[in-house]
């Protein structure tokens, strides 16, 4: 029946009124004065008798045929005796996809979706199906649907419960898209008989973040017989944010961070702060990091006290903000950024791989002894003394022993300041072609023979040049570097505008020297009167630096200058290696491991402290499950790697489903057992009613009541007009 069935019973009632209308007494009202009886007494009729029905049989046969015309239209059909019970209702094949994502660690979402999904499993009939699906960034099968030929389950929705209990959120991404597509084609190819008879349908628990990837669903065609429910759950305080940091500019680890800070669109709050901190114990299971802060950090609502090394920021929500986070010799080895200031401290951790120390060993010919203020070894060692970044071991160079190591343990820089021997000399020029670094520094006329040792290089009959005229005049002339090559990675430190003044180094004393034509020694740097100070040439795998001036006051002010430590730095960068860039990917991403030899086996340390281990020949980790620092060992050499949340499960913005709709995806009602019962109630009248088709029988019984109406008033007048046409007697 239809939904204006009520409306035509209703009509029925109408059909009393002509009856009612015929039964009630009318007296004619008004009152019309005539002159000719304006003189007559009035004398009103006597009343003989009361109206009544002539005409019975007539009245019925219209009446009834109009009810019969409601009746028709109302559409009824004869039910069946038998009622519907749960037992009756078409069985529903149900997949339960269930986020574990890391958006949903927030506040109690977890709890909230597992007894969403008992309530689903508690309106579960005994012919129905369940399968159990998690999803993050990968779908995963819990509890797969009853498959042709297998054995049942016995008391599925239990051991699905029980399962539940089990399951816990991770660490990836949202990945929707996906798990839709890949659940609605399962259920769409069916190809078992009795699974396909069921009534297929989707139930996704999910926060249903803006973060999440629907991109899948783009090319996918949504089947039309599965229907989605999606069950959403939330939070009450809504505010997250992130951070995570940039590349460096220079690629250097050591240097301040660049940080993004992100606000999610729902945020309650703009103030944030971020620092660096360290770890003190391992991590327990299930909670946040144990860390060891490098400051005093506040408590979320701005009150940093004095000392804090934490960096307030201001963030609108729904934008980011790019800060510049110090990082200072305290916070070197600091592995992680910390972000404080939001409601949900699931994402607030960034790892970063902390700079390595690296041994170094420089080897150093000269006469000038260690402790000499005169000589160049004193502001060498000075220099390398607290370098962040390296250990570095200043030896002598007593012999070519040094220099004939394996090229992985050989010293990788050698400074000579004095004439060497001629065994030392030949051992040199294989030592720079298997990849040294030798840098020439004469200390005086008799070591500016050294110069010689670049090929296309003529030293000058003139072999020192004092431009100041001696010790007592320095202060009146002196000269300057006037032109340098700052794209040369040892002036590339001082590139920036900010560092790159030199004028305040004045150099009294240089070894003027000339190119030979062609020269493949390169001029990296040149004083302001054209004479060459800095020069290089490559010679196989390595390469050969000469000044042509010293560090030592009595040659020059570099030794007290500023930018003397950064200079021998980026030397040892160019020869050692500069600091370690580590490896940062997301979780679930794999990692490609280096190993010397394909038969070596690779272990691996996770965050939490467990050991997994590769076997030989294989390079890739994917175990990447957690964010931390991972430490990968490959014989005695250790590698770490930095694993991080993706940045798009920090957007916990509330998705707006309509976007999945415009994808394609098909919503279904969200029906209880009882609504099903009344719903297929429903269905299986409207199928009686189509297959009786009461409605005919009661339109010819309609028009048979007509004619038989038009007839009886027909007859009924003739016998009225008969009396009136028989002449009085």
């Amino acid at each position: 029946m239809g939904i204006l069935v009520p409306l035509y019973l209703a009509g029925l009632t109408a059909l009393s009124l002509p009856l009612i209308l015929h039964l009630v007494r009318r007296t004619p009202r008004g009152r019309q004065e005539f002159s000719s009886l304006m003189f007559l007494s009035a004398t009103p009729p006597r009343l003989t008798r009361r109206s009544r029905l002539d005409q019975i049989l007539l009245l019925l046969l219209r009446l009834a045929a109009l009810a019969l015309i409601v009746l028709a239209f109302a559409r009824p059909f004869l039910r069946e005796a038998a009622s519907l019970t749960f037992a009756d209702l078409t069985g529903k094949r149900l997949a339960i996809l269930i986020d574990t994502s890391a958006s949903m660690k927030r506040a109690d979402l977890w709890q909230q979706a597992v007894r969403l999904a008992e309530h689903e499993l508690d309106q579960l009939n005994p012919q129905d199906d369940v399968a159990l699906f998690a999803f993050s960034d990968r779908l995963q099968t819990i509890i797969d649907f009853q498959k042709e030929g297998a054995a049942p389950i016995a008391d599925k929705p239990q051991v699905v419960r029980n399962r539940l209990k089990q399951l816990q959120p991770a660490w990836g991404a949202t990945d929707l898209g996906t798990a839709l597509v890949s659940v609605a084609g399962d259920l769409d190819s069916a190809s078992d008989v009795q699974q396909s008879s069921l009534e297929p349908q989707i139930v996704v628990i999910s926060d249903f973040q803006s973060g999440s990837r629907i991109e899948a669903l783009q090319s996918f065609e949504w089947p039309k017989r599965v229907p989605v429910v999606a069950r959403r759950v939330s939070v009450t305080n809504p505010t997250n944010a992130h951070a995570h940091a940039l590349p460096s500019e220079d690629g250097d680890a050591s240097t301040d961070a660049r940080v993004r800070v992100v606000n999610a669109a729902d945020s309650r709050s703009d103030q944030f702060f971020i620092a660096w901190q360290s770890e003190s114990v391992p991590r327990p299971s299930g909670s946040g990091s144990a860390v060891r802060t490098t400051g005093p950090l506040p408590d979320g609502r701005g009150t940093g006290g004095r000392g804090d090394s934490s960096v307030a920021i201001y963030v609108p929500a729904g934008q980011s903000r790019v800060i510049r986070l110090p990082r200072g010799i305290e916070n070197l080895q600091a592995d992680r950024i910390v972000l404080r200031g939001d409601d949900h401290d699931f994402d607030n951790t960034f790892f970063v791989v902390p700079p390595r120390k690296l041994e170094a060993t420089l080897l150093y010919a000269g006469k000038d002894a260690a402790e000499d203020p005169e000589g160049l070894q004193l502001y060498l060692r000075l220099a390398v003394a607290n370098d962040p970044l390296r250990q570095v071991e200043i030896r002598p160079l007593e012999d070519a022993k040094a220099l004939a190591s394996p090229a992985d343990l050989a010293p990788r820089i050698v400074i000579v300041s004095q004439p060497l021997s001629a065994e030392l000399q030949a051992a040199l020029k294989p030592y720079v072609e298997r990849g040294g670094v030798v840098l020439l520094v004469p200390k005086d006329d008799g070591a500016a023979v050294l110069l010689s040792f670049l090929e296309d290089v003529d030293v000058t009959a003139q072999a020192t040049v004092e431009t100041g005229g001696g010790r007592e005049s320095r202060s009146e002339k002196y000269l300057l570097l006037g032109d340098i090559d700052f794209t040369h990675p040892l002036f590339a430190p001082f590139a920036s505008p900010r560092y790159n003044d030199f004028t305040k180094i004045h150099f009294w004393t240089h070894r003027p020297v000339t190119l030979k034509s062609p020269a493949t020694t390169r001029i990296i740097a040149r004083f302001d009167n054209g004479d060459p100070m800095l020069l290089e040439r490559s010679v196989g795998q390595g390469r050969v630096f000469a000044f042509t001036s010293g560090w030592h006051p009595e040659d020059s002010q570099m030794a007290l200058s500023s930018k003397f430590v950064p200079l021998i730095g980026a030397l040892l960068d160019l020869s050692c290696g500069g600091a370690e860039v580590a490896e940062s990917v997301v979780v679930h991403q794999p990692v490609t491991l280096a190993s010397k030899t394909q038969s070596e086996s690779i272990g691996v340390k996770t965050p939490d402290g467990q050991e997994k281990r590769l076997d030989a020949g294989l390079l890739t980790f994917s175990e990447t499950d957690q964010p931390g620092i991972y430490r990968a060992k490959v014989g005695s050499t250790e590698t770490r790697f930095a694993v991080n949340l993706s940045p798009t499960e920090s957007n916990t913005a509330p998705l707006n489903l309509e976007q999945l709709e415009q994808r394609g995806v098909r919503f279904g009602a969200d029906l209880t057992r009882v609504e099903r019962i009344d719903r297929e109630r429903q269905q299986r009248d409207t199928e009686l009613e189509s297959r009786q088709k009461v409605w005919r029988w009661l339109i010819v019984i309609a028009l048979a009541t007509l004619i038989l109406e038009t007839w009886w008033a027909g007859r009924a007048e003739r016998l009225i007009r008969e009396p009136r046409e028989t002449p009085a007697a």
